[in-house]
């Protein structure tokens, strides 16, 4: 199919966390191309979007969503090399999630006390969005729509 009678599709982003917005640029090194950032009041992280757990690692989890859309909810940043006990992942290869599941437990007074963030990255990995808008800064609570983006699938 030719690329110009491709459809856009429109997605919203839950916020996974109740926290504080910080947006992307402020957020570090990360794989994300469109998506935001929370600084956590609380360790109870939730899936941003319903797909599918594609990958999960010691600070990462992918999730496979609706139209050949991959997405990154990372917890601190990838220079800081969390200990892998700080972050108990809840879900695993293969899990179904949606905005209401918990994907993590993560144990921000000990990422603190180790001097290193515990931001919360969410977004889109593997395409580029063509809008992107943040519906919210400032303080977030988990489950609020946050962000809505377009792609073209």
């Amino acid at each position: 199919m030719m690329k110009l009678f491709q459809r856009k599709h429109t997605i919203t982003l839950a916020a996974p966390v109740n926290g504080m917005y910080v947006d992307l640029r402020k957020a570090g090194d990360t794989a994300v191309t469109a998506g935001f950032a929370i600084e956590p009041m609380e360790g109870e992280i939730h899936a941003p979007i319903a797909g599918q757990i594609t990958k999960v690692t010691d600070q990462t989890v992918t999730i496979a969503a609706d139209f050949g859309c991959e997405y990154l909810v990372q917890v601190g940043t990838i220079a800081d090399a969390l200990d892998p006990q700080v972050v108990n992942w809840q879900v695993a290869v293969g899990d179904a999630v949606a905005p209401d599941v918990i994907l993590a437990t993560a144990s921000i007074d000990a990422i603190h006390a180790a001097n290193q963030s515990a931001l919360v990255t969410c977004g889109l990995i593997n395409k580029q969005a063509d809008d992107f808008e943040i519906s919210q800064t400032g303080l977030v609570s988990q489950g609020n729509n946050l962000a809505t983006l377009k792609v073209k699938a």
